[in-house]
């Protein structure tokens, strides 16, 4: 009887494995990455035209491979470089990029037959792999043979063309284009490394993105060249980049990290490249770094910090006015409470707020505005506003100094009513862990406090006739034995005559279809008393149920727990407290 078994590895494999890339780009660039690994220094990549699906040739002039290193280590599947010969490459020393042994099947997503010609130490092999054969096979995939064949070469001939031939009809065809912007992300700030797409060297102006470009006159008279890119996210080495004597040095700088106008988010977008070869002499032999006390590199910077700024400003002005329009009718629904004495002044400081953080997303932005209109209604702001209004033209220093005033003024009022709201939902935590809370309970805690679901309910008001409308519903379906089974309701309305409806259920009650049900109910009734109106009701309890699933439901009925609100909002506030606190630090 044997003791023993074995794997088989199934030809599937290779099918499985090679579908692994999102994008044919995606394949592409992981074959580019093995020539990477190999120590080229000049990659191309060669795409047959649209209409003639002949072949995609990716060539390289890396260490190529013997017919021996083909057979114990480049079909050996999912024996990765790394755990074999390190974590850098032999001759020069780069982070290996391959690292799970699998890049080799990048190509049969592609194509249906990839051929490998490499050249090492006076030996030139050619190999076959067809993704037909292998997966018609009902056999182990060791068992497979692949044709292989090998003569000699000039011993100072060395790299490996990878050809692939026919190209899979299901898949988008190859784009140039996309590929030259996945490979620029990569490695724009490689030394010694030059990739081509169709003969067209990859380069900083592939990385996707509004394009700017600069020439700056130095006081020497010399000239240096930059171009610079808004991304439409984060880009890997965003700031400064500089490149001298055609080579990359040092790591990006970003010059914009202590400006406070300019988001965070919106600092890493932007990807500049330098050409500065009058740097040279100042740059380290090592290619390291630039020579700080460098006198050029400090006045090349003076001229790219506040160009910087008014290209991130100048790029980014539709989509601030993007983020000003989506906000503008919740501003709109609050300025019209204020006099009119007062609406300039407040719409100025909301939209400077908008300006200021419309990277981040629109929750994050309620909350702000929020905080700023509760500053704006307790009267904190308008002793200070009335200074800047009193400030003309002909006393500037006192406008500057009015306005200084404003800015530190606007951050410790923001930052004490986030606070107070920060502790308040602590309270009100605390109220919900309890077991003993009724629903009344928390309806009294809400009810003057609808901010926590969102700065979009607290304009949301109640008043005798709402009150008097719920009693009344109330009153009709729940007399005699059913009166302590009354529900507690909120009826509340907007500016726009929009109505809320919430039913608040104890702490402790598991949400179920069945209060839906009756939610549903209750709006129908009250549709009658309100017919013009559209009714939004939200139900809250201790959880929504192991069984309801939120995206059923309709948008106008929404179920939520007490801990997942306040977590949601306390989230908010704290990412407010920490924004303020470091303004004003």
């Amino acid at each position: 009887m044997e003791n023993s078994a074995k794997f088989k590895v199934d030809p599937a494999l290779t099918k499985i494995l090679g579908e692994s890339y999102t994008s044919v780009e995606a394949a592409i660039k992981e074959l580019v990455d093995n020539c990477y690994d190999a120590d080229a220094t000049s990659v191309s990549v060669d795409f047959p035209n649209p209409f003639d699906h002949s072949k995609i040739i990716i060539k390289d002039n890396g260490d190529g491979m013997t017919p021996n290193e083909i057979k114990e280590q480049y079909l050996k599947i999912a024996s990765s470089r790394t755990s074999r010969k390190g974590d850098t490459t032999y001759g020069k020393k780069r982070k290996v990029k391959g690292r799970k042994g699998i890049g080799k099947f990048a190509g049969l997503m592609i194509a249906s037959l990839m051929v490998v010609q490499t050249k090492a130490r006076g030996q030139e092999t050619s190999i076959v792999i067809s993704k037909e054969d292998i997966l018609g096979k009902d056999k182990d995939l060791e068992a497979i043979n692949l044709p292989i064949s090998s003569k000699s070469c000039d011993k100072n001939e060395h790299g490996t063309t990878i050809v692939l031939t026919g190209i899979n009809q299901n898949f988008t065809f190859p784009n140039p284009e996309k590929l030259k912007q996945i490979l620029s992300r990569e490695y724009l700030r490689e030394n010694n490394f030059n990739i081509t797409v169709n003969r067209e060297e990859v380069s900083v102006k592939d990385i996707p993105g509004q394009k700017f470009e600069k020439v700056i006159i130095l006081s020497n008279g010399k000239t240096v060249s930059a171009v610079a890119t808004i991304t439409d996210k984060a880009h890997k080495y965003h700031g400064v980049n500089y490149r001298v004597d055609g080579k990359v040095v040092g790591k990006p700088n970003n010059l914009l990290s202590e400006n406070e106008l300019i988001p965070q988010k919106l600092q890493k977008r932007l990807h500049v490249e330098v050409n500065a070869d009058c740097l040279l002499n100042d740059t380290t032999a090592d290619w390291g770094e630039i020579n700080e006390s460098s006198k050029l590199k400090q006045e090349i910077e003076e001229a790219l910090e506040s160009w910087m700024v008014e290209i991130l400003q100048e790029g980014c002005k539709k989509e601030v006015n993007l983020a000003k329009a989506r906000h503008q009718k919740k501003i709109n629904a609050y300025l019209s409470k204020l006099p009119e004495n007062r609406k300039q002044f407040a719409k100025s400081a909301l939209e400077k707020v908008i300006e200021r953080f419309w990277t981040e997303d629109d929750n994050k932005i309620d909350t702000i505005i929020s905080v700023m209109i509760d500053a704006f209604e307790k009267g904190y702001y308008w002793s200070v506003l009335e200074n800047i209004d009193e400030a003309d033209d002909n006393h500037i220093e006192k406008l500057a100094d009015a306005f200084n005033e404003f800015g530190l003024y606007e951050i410790t009022m923001m930052t004490h009513q986030a606070s107070a709201k920060a502790k308040f939902l602590e309270k009100l935590q605390t109220l919900i862990d309890s077991p003993d809370t009724l629903e009344a309970t928390v309806h009294q805690a809400l009810a003057n406090n609808l901010w926590v679901f969102g700065y979009e309910y607290s304009h949301f008001i109640s008043n005798q006739s709402l009150k008097k409308a719920c009693e009344q519903l109330c009153d009709r379906f729940y007399k005699g034995e059913n009166a302590n089974k009354r529900p507690d309701l909120f009826l509340g309305m907007a500016f726009n005559r929009e109505r809320l409806l919430i039913e608040f259920k104890r702490p402790s009650h598991a949400l179920t279809r069945i209060d839906e049900a009756q939610a549903q109910r209750y709006r129908d009734e009250l549709s009658t008393m309100f017919p013009n109106d559209r009714i939004i009701v939200k139900l809250i309890g201790g959880s929504t149920g192991d069984k309801i699933i939120q995206q059923n439901n309709a948008n106008d009925l929404t179920y939520h727990s007490f801990t997942e609100i306040i977590s949601n909002a306390r989230a908010n506030y704290e990412w407010l407290i920490n924004e303020l606190t470091q303004s004003n630090g």
